[in-house]
């Protein structure tokens, strides 16, 4: 026991804790019995001999070294000048003398002598009216009236960070004043916890070893961090003493239970706690003693590294067995209570897995180290799979089930499914077809039909329609389990497998087959890729209000949840409509709210869908930044073929804009390819014109299949690209001086625009015809035929003025621009198949054409008409 009548001069000045300071003394001015508590070792004592230093201590009783059988009345007694009375209790003595002159006493190192401390200053402060006590311990005194003011670690960025660099410099001043200096101070602090004590410890280490070294050394920062003097007390002369001391003052059943408890990581809750301990009393007076860490506001529990290292370092094998097997079977009923609503991304579900991240986490770690219940934990794995996926977390989630295939043989089909789901969203597709194709063989319909819906899903990137009824026996199978999430998650790829082949209706009849079982799921994210599909297929339809509309419903649920591509899936269609309509301002600000929401949300494909997106919105720009968007889209790495078809025709548009036709048409044909690939009669069109578009500019020969495009997309229902077909046409026909006819082609284009609401494309700017020759008064007549044509009548006039050339019965002259593509590649040795694939048509019509073309060249076989085709070409 040290007794004084002040407060010790401080050799070194406090650094940091200027806030806790101004808390402290205004509590000390209106309070009459304030506590500071804290961790061993966060600077509690400096921060009351701070505080009593300015405004005066009638004495200060430093109980650290005091036995458990002292009286402390007599300490205080003697740090107060007061002498002993013979005959007199020292308790009474102390009260007269501190009832006549009025004071306050500082009573440090409170803890191992918790009871009679408590009981002392009870006495005090109901008999000494003027009395104020300030009292620092590792667990609050407990005495009414009792104000507890907490301390923690310092910021290890901020004052952490300068009580590093301020001690370790009075060690080693030639210490650099630089950015890597203070890096490594910050992870030092880190490492500490932030302890004050901890901290100062490890500057010490600076006059022999370099900060890098001091930072490694903390790697066994129990053993590491050892004073190096001989004049510091023994409690703070190394962390692991520190610890020791409080270890000693909370009692075995609570040693113990901190032993468990260091197996968790992060913040854990009360049911987690007692799992590890089945001791609720230990873990409060582990609470009590500032060893675990109560917050109150968040309702959590936690453990500074500092201290799980001290437990984990306690903690023997009967020990750990014990706690672990108890924390598998919390986390496998909570795991088991929450997949359904995870399934169903219910809020409540994340929010509770949430919150029980770091010590779900946790366990399945230890179960991996241990190997301890890797068969729970592979159960556990399993249902937390859609938690993973959800917040954004795949690679997460698969490291951990990487770990656990790699030990379970057989491997359990659903930890096979999660294992190949989780691989796919983290983007390592050939792991996820692998164990998806496993799971398939191995497990029942559910498991079955959600690996279906992953191997479905990869086919379908690049072969839609063959992916189609892979998709169709997912969700039979998941319908005839009762797996709602998976009969709508099958049924929402299938509508995609129609998306990319420009089949709108029937993308809709797939979405709406399964509206009933989304609406009773209550599924945040599935109603986003439902609001996703509606608004793609509303935007190629041309029906834009329906796509605003269903673009910013999907956009909403998705980043409700936080789900990264399905919003994905909303926004690109929702840009889209916003260009189509004109509203670019408010595309903008669309581009840049999702810009924001993808950075802070990355997930699979997103940089494709941003790049894409980008290009979108510059593509209704300056014809230099649309050629630069659009290229460094074309750069992304990994886009899927539809995105990459799309890319190529925003920058094919961008070069015909930006003067380059040549550029234009080598990217238009990329898209085609990729395009026709998928059966995307959307993009394939667009692609055609873009190509037809350059030859005009390059004064070139015209694809004569353009011709029939028009038909084609009208045919089709492809509405949006009607408008651009007839300006096409229309510049053709004012190429070759058919200027009424192009004036019909052109007004009518316009009209169509007005009648879907939208402005002229990109491309439609580049056929646009000069101002004079709009308004050329002669044309006025035409004009104003065209522009009541509709869309059918404008198609069939196309039709017919293309007719009115006067082709001749027989001979090449006579042939369609069709049969002359058929005629094309015939001679390039096609069959009727290839041919119609080639061309979206059926192998029967290829086969009309061909009889057509072989009455009108007077041929018989095949090999007669690459001859005929040949000698024309030359």
């Amino acid at each position: 026991m040290d007794v004084r009548t002040s407060a010790p001069a401080a050799v070194a000045g406090m650094v940091g804790r200027t806030d806790d300071l101004v808390r402290l003394c205004r509590a000390t001015g209106r309070e009459r019995l304030v506590t500071v508590t804290g961790p061993g070792g966060c600077g509690k004592t400096r921060l009351v001999f701070e505080a009593v230093s300015t405004g005066g201590a009638g004495g200060v009783v430093e109980l650290a070294g005091t036995g458990p059988h002292a009286d402390p009345a007599a300490a205080v007694l003697a740090a107060c000048g007061f002498r002993e009375e013979p005959g007199r209790a020292a308790v009474d003595v102390l009260c007269d003398r501190l009832a006549r002159a009025p004071r306050t006493v500082v009573l440090d190192n409170c803890e191992h002598l918790r009871g009679a401390v408590a009981a002392l200053v009870a006495e005090l402060l109901g008999r000494c009216a003027e009395l104020r006590v300030v009292a620092t311990s590792r667990v609050p005194l407990g005495v009414p009236g009792e104000v507890v003011l907490t301390l923690s670690g310092l910021d290890p960025a901020g004052d952490g960070a300068d009580l590093f660099l301020e001690r370790a410099r009075r060690v080693q001043p030639s210490l650099p004043d630089d950015g890597p200096t203070r890096a490594t101070a910050v992870a030092i602090s880190e490492m500490a916890d932030g302890l004050p004590l901890a901290i100062e410890l490890a500057a010490a280490h600076a006059r022999s070893l370099p900060l890098d070294g001091i930072r490694d050394g903390m790697a066994d920062r129990l053993r590491f961090l050892r004073a190096r003097n001989g004049t510091t007390a023994g409690r703070h002369s190394s962390l692991l003493s520190s610890l020791d001391w409080s270890a000693e003052l909370v009692g075995a059943p609570a040693r113990s239970a901190l032993c468990a408890l260091a197996l968790l990581d992060g913040r854990f809750e009360l049911d987690a706690a007692l799992a590890a301990t089945g001791d609720r009393e230990a873990l409060e007076a582990l609470v009590d003693h500032c060893l675990v860490r109560f917050d109150a506001a968040d309702g959590r529990y936690l453990l500074l590294d500092t201290v799980r290292a001290y437990g984990l370092d306690g903690l023997d094998d009967a020990g750990r067995r014990h706690a672990l097997d108890g924390l598998l079977a919390w986390a496998a009923r909570l795991a088991g209570d929450v997949r359904a609503g995870l399934e169903r991304a219910d809020p409540d579900a994340l929010r509770r897995v949430d919150r029980a991240d770091a010590a779900l986490c946790s366990v399945l770690d230890r179960s991996l180290e241990t190997g301890v219940g890797r068969d729970v934990a592979a159960a556990i794995a399993t249902d937390m799979a859609f938690g993973w996926s959800l917040r954004g977390r795949c690679a997460e989630g698969l490291s951990r089930t990487t770990r656990l295939v790699a030990t379970l043989d057989p491997v359990p089909p659903g930890l096979a499914w999660a294992h190949g789901f989780l691989a796919l969203y983290a983007g390592d597709v050939d792991t996820g077809l692998a164990f998806s194709e496993q799971a398939v063989r191995t497990g029942g319909d559910r498991v079955r039909a959600r690996a279906l819906i992953v191997l479905g899903m990869v086919q379908a990137f690049v072969d839609p329609a063959g992916a189609e009824p892979v998709l169709a026996d997912a969700e039979a199978a998941a319908a005839a389990a009762g797996d709602d999430w998976g009969q709508v998650e099958a049924a929402q790829i299938r509508a995609y497998t129609h998306v990319h082949r420009s089949s709108g209706a029937a993308a809709l009849r797939c979405a709406d087959g399964v509206l009933p079982v989304l609406e009773r799921m209550g599924h945040g994210q599935l109603a986003a890729w439902d609001a996703a599909i509606r608004a793609d297929v509303a935007e190629a339809a041309g029906r834009y209000p329906e796509a605003l509309r269903e673009g910013y419903r999907g956009l909403e649920a998705a980043t409700t949840v936080g789900e990264p591509v399905s919003a994905a899936g909303s926004w690109i269609p929702l840009l889209r409509a916003l260009v189509a309509v004109g509203d670019v301002e408010q595309a903008g600000r669309v581009l840049d709210d999702g810009l924001r929401f993808f950075d802070a949300h990355p997930g699979l494909g997103i940089d494709g869908f941003v790049s894409i997106g980008t290009a979108l919105v510059a593509s209704a720009g300056p014809a230099a930044e649309a050629v630069d968007a659009a290229a460094a889209a074309a750069q992304c790495p990994g886009m899927v073929p539809v995105g990459a078809a799309e890319v190529g025709l925003l920058l094919g548009v961008a070069r015909l804009r930006s003067g380059d036709p040549c550029g234009a048409r080598r990217a238009a044909a990329e898209a085609a390819d990729a395009a026709r690939s998928l059966g995307h009669r959307g993009f394939v069109a667009v692609a055609d014109m873009v190509v037809a578009a350059a030859a005009r500019a390059e004064g070139g020969t015209v694809p004569l299949s353009v011709f029939d495009l028009l038909g084609s997309i009208h045919d089709v229902g492809l509405r949006p690209l009607v408008p651009d077909a007839l300006d096409l046409v229309a510049a053709l026909h004012r190429d070759a001086g058919r200027d009424p006819a192009a004036a019909r082609l052109h007004a009518a284009a316009t009209h169509l625009r007005a009648a879907l609401g939208v402005v002229a494309s990109p491309l439609a700017r580049t056929l646009a015809p000069p101002p004079e020759w709009s308004a050329a008064p002669e044309l006025a007549g035409a004009r104003a035929e065209g522009a009541r044509f509709g869309e059918a009548g404008a198609v069939g006039y196309a039709r017919r003025a293309r007719g009115r050339r006067g082709r001749p019965r027989a001979g090449w002259d006579s042939l369609t621009p069709t049969e002359r593509d058929v005629v094309a590649l015939v001679a390039t040795g096609r069959s009727n198949a290839e041919i119609g694939a080639s061309l979206l048509v059926s192998p029967g019509t290829v086969r009309t054409h061909l009889r057509s073309v072989f009455a009108k060249l007077g041929v018989t076989s095949r090999t007669e008409l690459a001859a005929r085709a040949a000698q024309a070409g030359s």
